[in-house]
């Protein structure tokens, strides 16, 4: 039976093991998939599995383990996925991806990004193509992200005024928004927005990048291509079931 499991620190938490289970049982799949509290993958047994998910604090590391990296975890230098074929190891970030259909159905143009982390930067790539601003705590981040931003094509731009928020930050944190329409607050379990005009949960999020790495750990296993929407509303259906509804502006 092949392994898979979601990794970091902290784990309990975790709502992957019900995503990742409920595709696998769609997709007639005999695979494991766990929660694994980890602070370091030097200890684990890479290869006794066949994919991970990662969460903080293994991102940096997962990159600089793999042999190969998708487009996204080279631009951003973290990855929230490996791959593992054979001692070989892939890395994908699909934090991007998971952002961008997050927010997908809004009409945005200009977007605060809060926060100068690794989920920042995933923001940014999600939004290149929209006028950009971050906000933070300390000014030397903002300058090295604003400064890895250029790199990508990517030009902050002073802003009053946005349509969307993207905030990044840990959920105990509380930075001054700009004037907005809509906010995606990745913290799904804070309730620092709780009731907010135009929310939309970071569980959306969670979703579309749980869909995206599933979609690479299974492909491998079945003949016939796997149909993206399907396995999305397999998903949704599992974590609607798990936390119940959440608000989507």
């Amino acid at each position: 039976m092949a392994r898979f499991a979601v990794m970091g620190s902290p784990i309990a938490h975790s709502l992957s093991p019900t995503l990742h289970r409920a595709a696998f049982a769609h997709l007639g799949l005999e695979a494991q998939y766990e929660a694994e509290q980890n602070t370091t993958l030097k200890n684990v047994d890479i290869n006794s599995y066949r994919g991970l998910s990662l969460t903080m604090p293994l991102k940096l590391e997962a990159f600089s383990l793999a042999d190969t990296h998708d487009d996204e975890s080279l631009a951003s230098g973290v990855s929230n996925t490996l791959l593992i074929s054979n001692g070989h190891l892939t890395a994908l970030n699909t934090d991007v991806y998971g952002i961008a259909k997050a927010v997908e159905p809004l009409d945005v143009e200009r977007v605060q990004i809060v926060g100068t982390g690794a989920t920042a930067k995933s923001a940014a790539l999600a939004m290149r193509d929209k006028e950009i601003s971050f906000t933070g705590r300390n000014p030397e981040k903002i300058e090295l992200i604003s400064d890895w931003a250029s790199t990508q094509g990517i030009e902050p731009a002073e802003q009053e005024i946005v349509d969307l928020v993207i905030d990044t930050t840990p959920g105990d944190s509380e930075l001054v928004y700009k004037q907005h329409r809509y906010i995606l607050d990745v913290a799904y379990a804070s309730n620092r927005n709780a009731g907010a005009k135009g929310l939309i949960s970071g569980l959306e999020m969670l979703l579309h990048q749980a869909v995206l790495q599933n979609l690479s750990f299974s492909t491998p296993f079945v003949q016939e291509k796997i149909d993206l929407l399907d396995l999305t509303e397999v998903m949704r259906r599992a974590l609607v079931q798990r936390v119940g509804e959440w608000s989507n502006a």
